[in-house]
């Protein structure tokens, strides 16, 4: 039987229905997500699980499974994955970060992986910046599983732009999106038949903003330089 420890609270959704800690599964360190409400939670669980494997059949960059199963102690369904020791939240890792330089290294990676991850036809709808966590030898994985979606072959380009256009909407400037932009397309696929359409990625980036700039407001949460 499967022994699951959990030790601290990294991160919980801003209804606390999903709550990430980090714990221990056999003795072995792993950052587990906690679904409350069990009826609401096994919908989430059980996508989280399903997408999961289909991540993995792809490469995504994503850590092992280590545990999927029901926590009786805290009466919610988890969902456990290999802890990624030196590895840091994206949002945290930018804003404490003094050198813009650095700054835009890190972004240019980020467009590196998501070029990587829409080839493989993995999109995140979430481009909340904590969903991207960096290694200490400049390492990106992604996290919040449940939320990802798999494509049968390589993103079309009208999602493909949507789901960059999310990311880059979480940066503070033009030139840090521009950054992201051109690492993007130094690596991207071109869909047969499609071209990367500019016009209508800065488009999708100013709606994505106004989006998250009402969401914050409603929700009586303060700007931030990273999201």
């Amino acid at each position: 039987m499967t022994t699951v420890k959990l030790e601290e609270e990294l991160h919980s959704n801003t209804r606390r229905t999903r709550i990430t800690y980090r714990g221990l599964v056999d003795g072995r360190v792993a950052a587990i997500k906690c679904y409350r409400k069990p009826l609401f939670g096994l919908v989430h669980w059980i996508r989280a699980l399903r997408r999961g494997k289909k991540i993995r059949r792809v490469g995504g960059p994503v850590p092992p499974i280590v545990f999927a199963g029901w926590l009786a102690s805290e009466r919610c369904f988890g969902y456990g994955t290999a802890f990624l020791e030196g590895y840091r939240p994206l949002r945290a890792v930018l804003m404490e970060e003094p050198s813009r330089s650095r700054q835009k290294a890190i972004i240019y990676l980020l467009g590196q992986t998501m070029a990587d991850v829409h080839k493989r036809g993995i999109e995140q709808p979430d481009g909340n910046l904590t969903n991207f966590l960096l290694g200490g030898s400049d390492e990106l994985c992604m996290v919040d599983e449940d939320d990802i979606r798999v494509h049968s072959g390589m993103l079309s380009v009208g999602v493909a732009i949507s789901n960059l256009a999310n990311v880059a909407a979480r940066l503070p400037d033009e030139g840090m999106v521009e950054t992201l932009l051109t690492a993007y397309l130094e690596d991207a696929f071109v869909e047969q038949g499609s071209e990367w359409d500019s016009g209508a990625f800065w488009a999708s980036v100013k709606g994505w903003r106004a989006m998250l700039d009402a969401k914050r407001a409603s929700r009586n949460i303060a700007p931030r330089q990273f999201d």
